[in-house]
């Protein structure tokens, strides 16, 4: 049977929250209008601000939802890291660069950290939705690829009717692509496919770690 999401916040470990925006942005971290998506977002080794190896053992979104409660089974969340601070032209969904640029786009330890779990936002407000890791990701800021990559799987099959409803509160880093997005109805879109990288928002989150 699949997960869900775990409505208890994790006590006793310490957090980092990146974004303080209030852009409500339905695509992020998965789009409840389209059947299937690949989505992504870059949070920078600066913005964690941690100087020492982590643990992350779970990440909060911002979530709101305008009408009655709204479900996603069989989602996939995934880990990694990457050594630029935003997404770079030429990715595809399984997050690397084909063919690579001068100054390459690299991925590196991409891990499944939860998986074929079911994501529900409920209409109580706005507020901070949990998500408890089933593997915990040992994040490592020192090394080249520094920058921490969140890639969320939706493979659900179905969708909701009204594509603004449920959203992620979200940020915008001026110009910089650091969500990234690829969707569409009644198929997975290929992991050889190219995505559209996205610069108006991504969404406010909050880091679990020891």
């Amino acid at each position: 049977m699949p997960s869900v999401i775990n409505s208890t916040f994790s006590e006793g470990d310490d957090e980092v929250e990146i974004g303080t925006g209030t852009i409500q942005q339905p695509e992020y971290p998965s789009y409840f209008y389209y059947d299937y998506g690949y989505f992504g977002q870059i949070y920078t080794a600066s913005e964690i601000g941690v100087s020492q190896p982590i643990t992350i053992t779970a990440v909060r979104f911002n979530m709101g939802e305008s009408g009655g409660a709204e479900t996603m089974n069989n989602q996939t969340l995934k880990l990694g890291q990457v050594n630029q601070d935003q997404f770079d032209i030429n990715i595809r969904n399984d997050f690397t660069q084909v063919p690579l640029q001068p100054v390459p786009w690299l991925s590196s330890n991409i891990t499944t950290v939860k998986s074929n779990f079911t994501w529900t936002v409920p209409n109580t407000g706005q507020g901070w939705l949990e998500i408890q890791l089933d593997t915990p990701y040992l994040y490592d800021p020192t090394g080249t690829n520094g920058n921490l990559l969140l890639i969320w799987e939706n493979q659900d099959g179905s969708y909701t009717f009204g594509s603004t409803s449920p959203w992620a509160l979200s940020s915008t880093s001026g110009t910089l692509f650091r969500s990234y997005y690829d969707y569409q109805d009644f198929t997975m879109p290929l992991l050889t496919s190219y995505g559209t990288r996205d610069s108006s928002g991504r969404p406010n989150i909050q880091i679990v770690y020891s």
